[in-house]
């Protein structure tokens, strides 16, 4: 009889937003792999169409590409943001409803891919992770029951309100 160890793989664990977690493509470097995370470090191609139609995950970039392609998601988009860039737009997330009709979530990435913050089904912030502190943060209780501070990223009511108008 043989038996195999795995060893842990290096880098970040990925979290879903939405528990219990999708099957889900992580389309960039610096996360381990998980049996429902596969990561595909060159970003999107046909090894990461052919994993899951579940949930996608990766920088803007690659969910773009992702969106581009006419490929069809089933559960939820996540893009992540980093430090220095700016937060995804009520443009974007628009093209992206339009382009998948799944909830799109953003997070919050710091070095080797350490998350910093969270977005959660309010989609009133993002919630932050390990107590990091250094950023500009709304204190109050959040839609969902929350009570860790978020990083502003404006509220979903106003996001939908400006796409009335």
């Amino acid at each position: 009889m043989v038996v195999r160890i795995r060893r842990p793989s290096k880098g970040a664990c990925f979290l879903h937003p939405i528990d219990p977690a999708p099957r889900t493509a992580v389309l960039a470097a610096g996360f381990r792999e998980t049996r429902l995370a596969r990561v595909f470090p060159l970003g999107w191609n046909s090894l990461a169409a052919r994993f899951s139609r579940f949930s996608v995950a990766g920088p803007l970039e690659q969910v773009l590409r992702v969106a581009r392609s006419g490929w069809r998601v089933e559960h939820s988009i996540v893009v992540f943001t980093y430090p220095g860039e700016p937060a995804l737009s009520i443009r974007e997330r628009e093209y992206f409803w339009k382009a998948f009709e799944v909830p799109v979530f953003e997070q919050y990435l710091g070095h080797n891919s350490e998350l910093l913050a969270t977005e959660c089904d309010a989609h009133s912030g993002l919630h932050v992770m390990n107590g990091y502190e250094d950023l500009d943060l709304e204190h109050d209780v959040c839609e969902c029951g929350n009570r860790a501070p978020r990083l502003a990223r404006g509220a979903r009511i106003d996001e939908l309100a400006a796409l009335l108008s």
